[in-house]
């Protein structure tokens, strides 16, 4: 039976190669870490948005889309109007959140259950 031999040259790339794999595949379970961490993150703030606007709501206060004439159009602000009872007690007519409105709506829409895992 004859042995194999390898030259000083093949075990480098033997090395190089081997190490440049492993070196990949920490790589890619980092991204699904980092990934699988974002993605917790975006649910944690969309449950909290969805818990706020439902907060709002029973209460009486009304979130207008963008279009509405009372609201200011282009800035990244949404306008939260508070019913009459709210503002006899509190004397608060409106308040602005300084959120961008498309991560309001991304919420609002639902676009976030599609990452829950099924119960």
């Amino acid at each position: 039976m004859r042995m194999l031999r390898f030259t000083i040259r093949e075990l480098v790339l033997l090395v190089a190669l081997v190490g440049m794999g492993l070196g990949w595949w920490v790589h890619v379970r980092r991204l699904e870490s980092q990934r699988i961490s974002l993605q917790r993150d975006l649910l944690m703030q969309a449950d909290f948005v969805q818990q706020f606007v439902s907060v709002l709501t029973k209460l009486g206060c009304e979130i207008p889309p963008d279009s509405d004439p009372r609201c200011a159009v282009g800035g990244p602000y949404t306008r939260v109007f508070v019913p009459a009872e709210l503002q006899r007690q509190t004397g608060c007519i409106s308040f602005t959140l300084s959120g961008p409105r498309p991560e309001l709506e991304r919420t609002l829409d639902g676009e976030f259950q599609r990452f829950r895992k099924p119960q």
